[in-house]
């Protein structure tokens, strides 16, 4: 018999690894970080998983006790069972590598909790001496499958290939992911490719700013492969257009897709053929249904990347760190975004909440008022044609200068940019004596000023560029070329995302922006109470 290993985070009962009897441990006392299960009967392997999966907190290995000339077959089988059907939150990793009697079981978490299902029970020793990667207080558990019913799956053919290629955005890999990874690995005998998008081809997706870079993404690529099954050579690399590699190295012989990606085979094997090479042979993965219910209609039934991007909206994104320049109160959360990104929406959503609002665009509107110093020195700098005969600033004929010169931006901003701050400042003091706990500081040069360094926290909104224009020559008048000036002068979607801590995005219905906010101002008042 060969055994074969799915990785999941699980809790087992307490051994001695000197006393022959059993201690079980119950999952409300404490949760195992990485478990091991094993299962011997295969058409209960997703059943299992999900019973022990409470047991868990991070890793989840399973192996399946499989005979060796369907090995294979039933694996693949497998693959799509568990990865759709064993509903959890932890990470699982079916391990698509035959367990030989005479090899060792290492895996690259440690293992600090072993299960074992009803029919491995008489085995467990056996199977505990196996893993070389116990941790020391490892603990054993039993996950009765007695009463669960069996399922008749069909398995089908599998055939091998030296050397496979598959692509992929990865982006926080999910189920799907490790559907359509596992089923390449266990087509292959020698070698996997895996091209993992790079920034140039990720742009078109949805909410794109927020994915992963691809570092990251090939580092957790990698790993999960050696996880289930480390004797294969892999060449994870990153993707910069459709072909890679594959439209012309003659060694490849089966491309891995999904649904939605099997034109992308086609234009390969096109050019392959262009060059006189053997067409690849193509496997079509199922698209995997989405086990999270749906929070709103604009999330995607399948399991996608774009869905958990979604549902980071609201969230915190990276923990805040202690800002030792500026007083613990009142809490001060920098509010970034472009023009017509919706951030006063997202400000007068906060207002609701409780929070203060200073908004530093009008602030700096305020100070070009006639008979004040800034609109003396604007005049003095941009020329008297950009002040009214009201004396007011014109701010169209400014923002023409300003927006088609960055030098002429960068000479108004060093004028404007001070005397606002120390306003901006002075407010938020008082407001805190006001009893106010929360002040939003909204501004669109809010990350190029750097001024989130003056707050506890940054909450940046964005929305498609396409979309800012539009709304930008909708509010202001503006022509399309005049709206496009005013977006691409200031800081970019990606470079908003990578200061924040929290991202909204009302590109979609109102309830969907509120269920963001409503989120974040459930996290902000539990961080503050815990502050206390």
């Amino acid at each position: 018999m060969n055994y074969i290993i799915l990785s999941f985070s699980v809790i087992v009962l307490l051994v001695s690894v000197t006393v022959s009897y059993i201690v079980i441990f119950h999952p409300a006392r404490v949760m195992a970080h990485n478990g091991l299960l094993f299962v011997s009967n295969a058409a209960k392997a997703h059943i299992a998983c999900m019973k022990a999966a409470k047991y868990v907190r991070n890793v989840m290995y399973v192996k399946i006790k499989i005979n060796a000339e369907n090995s294979s077959q039933v694996i693949g089988r497998q693959i799509v069972n568990i990865y759709t059907k064993a509903q959890t939150n932890i990470d699982i990793r079916l391990m698509v590598k035959p367990y030989e009697k005479s090899k060792d079981i290492i895996t690259r978490q440690p293992i600090d909790l072993i299960m074992y299902d009803s029919e491995s029970a008489k085995e467990v020793e056996v199977l505990r001496k196996s893993v070389k990667s116990l941790d020391r207080g490892y603990r054993l558990q039993n996950i009765d499958t007695s009463d669960s019913p069996i399922e008749n799956n069909v398995n089908e053919e599998v055939k091998a290939y030296e050397y496979v290629a598959l692509g992929g955005t990865f982006d926080r890999l999910h189920n799907g992911h490790k559907i359509l990874l596992s089923q390449a690995v266990l087509r292959s005998t020698r070698h996997v490719t895996v091209g993992v998008t790079d920034v140039n081809m990720i742009q078109s997706k949805k909410l794109w700013e927020l994915i992963e870079p691809v570092e990251k993404r090939i580092e957790t690529v990698l790993q999960f492969l050696n996880d289930i099954n480390p004797d294969l050579e892999y060449n994870v690399f990153p993707l910069k257009d459709l072909y890679g590699p594959t439209k012309d190295d003659p060694k490849f012989q089966l491309i891995v897709v999904s649904e939605e990606t099997v034109r992308g085979a086609v234009k390969i094997n096109e050019k392959r053929q262009e060059k006189n090479l053997k067409k690849l042979d193509t496997y079509v993965i199922e698209l995997a249904q989405d086990s999270h219910p749906r929070r709103h209609h604009e999330e995607e039934d399948k399991v996608s990347s774009s869905n958990q991007r979604m549902r980071l909206l609201g969230t915190l994104l990276r923990p805040p760190r202690p800002n030792p320049n500026i007083p613990d109160w009142p809490y001060v959360i920098g509010l970034a975004g472009g023009i017509a990104s919706g951030k006063s929406n997202i400000a007068e959503k906060l207002k609701s909440k409780g929070a203060a609002i200073i908004n530093c665009d009008i602030i700096a509107h305020e100070l070009y008022r006639p008979g004040l110093p800034l609109n003396t020195t604007i005049a003095q700098s941009f020329g008297d044609h950009v002040i009214t005969s009201d004396g007011e600033v014109d701010r169209r004929k400014l923002g023409q200068i300003v927006f088609s010169d960055k030098s002429q931006l960068q000479k108004l901003n060093e004028l404007v940019w001070p005397a606002v701050i120390e306003e901006t400042q002075r407010r938020v003091v008082a407001l805190g004596k006001q009893g106010y706990k929360v002040v939003v500081m909204e501004a669109a040069v809010m990350v190029r000023a750097k001024w989130y360094e003056r707050c506890h926290q940054l909450w940046a909104v964005i929305i498609p560029p396409d979309e800012a224009i539009k709304r930008l020559q909708k509010r202001n008048g503006l022509t399309e070329e005049e709206a496009r000036q005013r977006i691409e002068a200031q800081p970019s979607n990606s470079e908003q995302v990578a200061h924040a801590n929290i991202v909204f995005s009302p590109f979609w219905s109102y309830e969907y922006t509120q269920s963001q906010i409503d989120r974040a101002w459930q996290q902000l008042n539990e961080y503050l109470d815990n502050k206390k």
